[in-house]
C-alpha cells in the first residue's frame, strides 16, 4: 500500500494538485462547501422522513410532507445557493464585487430554470439536479463582470457616494448583459426545441441511457455515467434513476414473482436494489467506507470535522455531506476513486450473484435501511451480508490510497495558515 501511495503521490498528485488548485475548480469547491450546513440539516430530517422500520415509515408516513419541507428548503435550494456562492468565491479570486457577483448569479440561474405549465418554479432545478447549470452560470457571470470591469465598460459614481450605492450601479451594465444573455439564450432553446437551458443538459446526458438494458456493460455504463456526472456536480443518480428506475423496479417485481412462485433461481439480477443495497453503501459512490476513513485516518481538521459530519447520514446510504463536504465534486484527486469503487463493487457483486453464490434482490426495502441489515432483507439470504461487507472493504481499499494524498494537502494547507497567522 505504501508503494502505491508513494507512486500516486510521484506521477500522480503533480498533476492532480495543479488541476485542483486551478482558479475555477478551487472556487466551485469552495462553493459547494458552504452549502454544508443545510446539507446536514437536510439529511437529518430525511432520515426522519423515510425511516428504514417499516413499523416507523408507517408512524411517520401522515408527516412525511410536513418533514419534507424542510428538506426541500435545504437540499432543495442547494443549486440556488451554490450558484451565490461559487460566483461569491470566484470573483474574490479576481479582487472584483463578490456580493455583487453572487446577487448576478443567482438572478441569472433563476431566469435559466423552467417553469410549470402554472408559471411556478420547478423546485427540482433549484436543488442537486440544477447544480452543473448553477456552476456554469456562476462561472460566466463572473468571468463576464471580470470582462466588464476591465475593459472599463460600468458605471462609476463621483467620489462621496456611499460605497454599497457605488457598487449597486457598478454591477448594472454587466447585469443587464449577463441576464439578458441568458434569457435569449433560454428564449432560443424553448422556441426551437421546447427546453429550457437546464433540460437540453440533461436530454443530451439522456440519451446515451435509453437503450440500457440490464446486461453486465449496461450496469457498469449506467454507473459510470452517474459517477461521471457527480463529479462535475450533476445530479447523475438522478439521471442514470429517472432514466432506468421503472425498469430496475419491474425486473424486481418479476424476481418477487418468482420467488412467490418457489423459484430458486431469480431471473434478473439489475433491479433497483442491485444498485442501492449492494452499489450504493453510503450513498453514490460506495461512500461510507470513506466517512469512516476520514474519521480515523486523517490529520486534517478539515477532513476529520467531514468524516463525523457525514458518517451519521452515511449510516442510511444519504451521502450529500461527504459528496460537498471534502468536496469530491470537481476534485481532480477524489473523482478517480468515487469512479473504480462503485465499478468494483458491482462486479463484485454481479458475478456472487451471478453465480448463484449470493440470493439475488426480490423485496424493495426503504433506501436508507442501512448496511448488513439491507441485504438480508432485500434477498432473504445471510451470504448477502458478507457480501456487503466484502464491498465496504474493497470500497475502502480504493479510497484509502487517494485520500492519503488529499489529507497531505489539507493537512499542509492548515499548517501553513497556522504559521501565518503566529
Amino acid at each position: 500500500m505504501d508503494t502505491f501511495i508513494n507512486f500516486l503521490d510521484r506521477y500522480f498528485m503533480p498533476v492532480a494538485g495543479r488541476l485542483a488548485e486551478q482558479r475555477h475548480l478551487k472556487s466551485i469547491r469552495d462553493g459547494i462547501v458552504a452549502t454544508m450546513p443545510l446539507l446536514l440539516i437536510g439529511s437529518f430530517f430525511l432520515i426522519i422522513a423515510f425511516p428504514p422500520v417499516p413499523a416507523l415509515e408507517a408512524l411517520i408516513k401522515p408527516y412525511v410532507n410536513d418533514l419534507l419541507k424542510i428538506v426541500n428548503a435545504t437540499f432543495g435550494i442547494i443549486a440556488m445557493v451554490a450558484s451565490f456562492t461559487i460566483a461569491y468565491s470566484l470573483a474574490g479570486t479576481y479582487k472584483l464585487d463578490s456580493l455583487a457577483a453572487g446577487i448576478l448569479s443567482l438572478s441569472a440561474f433563476m431566469v435559466a430554470i423552467p417553469l410549470s405549465q402554472d408559471g411556478n418554479i420547478l423546485l427540482k432545478w433549484t436543488g442537486s439536479q440544477g447544480l452543473f447549470v448553477a456552476i456554469l452560470i456562476a462561472v460566466f457571470t463572473v468571468e463576464m463582470q471580470r470582462k466588464f470591469v476591465e475593459k472599463n465598460l460600468i458605471i462609476r459614481m463621483p467620489e462621496g457616494v456611499p460605497p454599497s450605492v457605488a457598487r449597486s450601479f457598478a454591477a448594472l451594465v454587466p447585469g443587464f448583459v449577463i441576464l439578458s444573455v441568458v434569457w435569449v439564450i433560454n428564449f432560443i432553446l424553448v422556441k426551437s426545441v421546447n427546453l429550457s437551458i437546464p433540460e437540453v443538459i440533461n436530454k443530451v446526458i439522456a440519451l446515451p441511457l435509453m437503450h440500457l438494458g440490464s446486461t453486465l456493460p449496461a450496469i457498469i455504463l449506467a454507473i459510470l455515467v452517474a459517477q461521471l456526472l457527480w463529479s462535475v456536480g450533476i445530479h447523475g443518480q438522478a439521471i442514470v434513476e429517472g432514466i432506468m428506475a421503472p425498469i430496475w423496479i419491474s425486473f424486481a417485481e418479476q424476481n418477487a414473482a418468482a420467488k412467490a412462485a418457489g423459484e430458486i433461481v431469480l431471473p434478473h439480477i439489475a433491479t433497483l436494489q442491485f444498485f442501492q443495497i449492494f452499489v450504493q453503501i453510503g450513498g453514490t459512490g460506495t461512500t461510507l467506507a470513506l466517512a469512516l476513513l476520514l474519521l480515523f485516518t486523517t490529520r486534517s481538521k478539515q477532513l476529520k470535522a467531514v468524516g463525523r459530519a457525514a458518517i451519521g447520514p452515511g449510516l442510511f446510504n444519504i451521502n450529500e455531506p461527504i459528496t460537498f463536504g471534502m468536496p469530491i465534486v470537481m476534485n481532480p484527486i477524489m473523482i478517480v476513486p468515487f469512479m473504480i469503487a462503485p465499478i468494483l463493487v458491482a462486479l463484485i457483486t454481479y458475478f456472487a450473484m451471478a453465480l448463484n453464490i449470493v440470493g439475488r434482490p426480490y423485496a424493495l426495502i426503504p433506501w436508507t435501511t442501512p448496511v448488513l441489515i439491507s441485504g438480508f432483507l432485500t434477498t432473504g439470504d445471510w451470504k448477502a451480508i458478507v457480501l456487503q461487507i466484502i464491498n465496504f472493504a474493497v470500497a475502502g481499499a480504493v479510497y484509502y490510497s487517494f485520500l492519503k494524498l488529499w489529507d497531505n494537502k489539507k493537512y499542509e494547507e492548515e499548517q501553513q495558515a497556522m504559521l501565518e497567522k503566529e
